[in-house]
């Protein structure tokens, strides 16, 4: 999206920050002058690859720190498709007249929606912690609440227990989305933040493979032991343990603290042996962004969550939330979540296989969409992929009102070509963008806020599938067509491209 004419478009060639004036033991009570290069001078948006040979110490921890996100992926796709297992349902369904057990869909409907409740729990707090006690220490407890999470799954025995997973589960997404997007947004270069950026999707995606591949082996193997695919969890919580282990604290948090030595050393150790690369310079730049937001906020009235709701950071909220948002209205709960139980209804012999065969997709295409992403810009695979993942709704739509045996193979070639247009745009991009736009004073709020209002939305999308998908048509499909459009009209006109631009120039944008 164009800039707006006027006195509000930034100067590409110099910005007007001369000199910065900080004061304490930290600031050294000294002018800094901070030199802000030209267009010319600017480095380049770099893919992943490049990001691994020019910034490599730093691309391996924004990996590390993204390794979290498997457990999310995980548990996400297994507590949506274990409902398919015929154990599961022997263990929370109700006996039927005609011998078969079933699971209310209100209780399907309660797993599901209840859980973004507590999302949106872990978002609302999650921002205080994660501004006090460092970004790192969050992402250990995260794990540990996920922990939690997976010994009440494999002690259930009513769909209360279930329930009650579900909210540790909720809660535990809740906070890693206050601390891991901010954590790799901070530690990123600039150059390649778009890339590193989409590791949490595609571990996230990976996690969901993953626990597809474990769910259609319980299926064909042991079907009443569905315990089998909740234990595998225990192993990602165990290697996302260990690479927390090898993370360093946000240099930038260090350096919103005030403390300049941790900050220094943090920068050297990360970046200090590329090429060209100056820890004072950087240190200096990041001294420069967080006085204009200090400057910023005193001047509307300090750093509180009313100050999101204020002026331009309104206008930065809005952009985080839509691209995230547009994630769960393009059909993520019906084609991901219950992606099996869909399958399972439309009359596929083994429904794990369809849930398989989706997520090998997710991951080619993610892999495929991290040179994009810095290559094309956000903005641009938001705009011409997601129509993919619309037009594929629709098909999906008049699939399932036909019958026969050719309707499971099309449904599944139809959702493998939804899922190319989703991890080509609202997949990655919604990480990206809520990380990118807040202000440096206010990231970890601003992202809070905005995750509350995504699960929010989330909470009624995901509490539907059950309800629709046991009414006697199947007009579900074309239902997330709907809201797909209407977020894709209203990221056309509000959502900018943030492609290679720093912190500072996503403050004046």
């Amino acid at each position: 999206m164009a800039l707006p004419a006027g006195s509000d478009k930034p100067n590409s060639t110099h910005v007007e920050e001369p000199t910065v004036h900080m004061t304490g033991d930290t600031k050294n009570s000294q002018t800094e002058e901070v030199e802000t290069p030209d267009a010319s001078q600017k480095p380049k948006p770099i893919s992943l690859v490049q990001s691994l040979r020019t910034y490599k110490h730093a691309s391996i921890v924004c990996m590390l720190a993204a390794v979290g996100a498997l457990s999310d992926g995980y548990q996400v796709q297994m507590s949506g498709s274990i409902i398919a297992l015929p154990g599961f349902v022997r263990t929370f369904g109700d006996l039927q007249p005609s011998g078969k057990y079933v699971i209310e869909p209100q209780y399907l409907a309660l797993w599901g929606s209840l859980k973004n409740v507590a999302a949106m729990f872990g978002a609302g707090i999650g921002s205080y912690p994660a501004d006090k006690l460092g970004r790192r220490w969050m992402i250990l407890v995260v794990q540990i609440i996920m922990i939690g999470s997976c010994i009440l799954e494999q002690l259930a025995v009513h769909w209360t227990h279930w329930l009650g997973a579900r909210l540790l589960d909720g809660f535990s997404i809740g906070l890693a989305q206050c601390c891991i997007n901010v954590y790799i947004s901070e530690m990123a270069p600039t150059p390649c933040r778009g890339s590193l950026m989409s590791l949490v999707q595609l571990f996230y995606t990976i996690g969901s493979f993953l626990s597809a591949v474990s769910l259609n082996v319980v299926s064909q193997d042991v079907p009443e032991n569905w315990r089998h695919a909740v234990l595998s969890q225990f192993a990602f919580c165990g290697v996302a343990l260990v690479a927390w282990a090898f993370l360093p604290e946000s240099a930038r948090w260090h350096c919103v603290q005030g403390r300049e030595a941790e900050c220094k050393k943090i920068l050297q150790k990360v970046n200090g042996k590329v090429e060209g690369y100056g820890v004072d310079r950087e240190y200096r730049k990041m001294l420069v962004e967080i006085e204009r937001a200090n400057v910023t906020a005193s001047v509307q009235g300090g750093g509180t969550y009313w100050d999101v709701f204020r002026g331009t950071n309104r206008r930065r909220l809005i952009i985080s939330f839509l691209p995230w948002h547009w994630q769960v209205a393009i059909g993520v709960p019906i084609i991901g979540t219950y992606s099996s139980y869909v399958y399972d209804m439309a009359g596929l012999a083994n429904p794990c296989n369809g849930t398989v065969a989706t997520n090998v997709v997710n991951i080619v295409m993610l892999l495929v969409a991290v040179p994009l992403i810095e290559r094309l810009g956000r903005r641009t695979l938001l705009l011409w992929c997601a129509p993919i993942s619309i037009m594929s709704l629709l098909v999906i739509g008049g699939i399932l009102r036909a019958s026969g045996p050719a309707v499971g193979p099309v449904l599944i070639a139809f959702a493998c070509m939804w899922a190319v247009g989703y991890n080509l745009s609202a997949g990655p991009m919604g990480y990206i963008y809520v990380a990118e736009t807040a202000t440096t004073r206010l990231r970890a709020k601003t992202t809070g806020v905005a995750i509350i209002g995504i699960q929010a939305m989330a909470t009624v999308y995901v509490y539907i599938p059950p309800i629709m998908l046991n009414s006697p048509a199947f007009g579900i499909m074309f239902f997330w067509a709907g809201t797909g459009s209407l977020v894709y009209i209203l990221v056309w006109f509000l959502v900018p491209e943030t492609k290679g631009r720093t912190f500072a120039e996503l403050d004046e944008l």
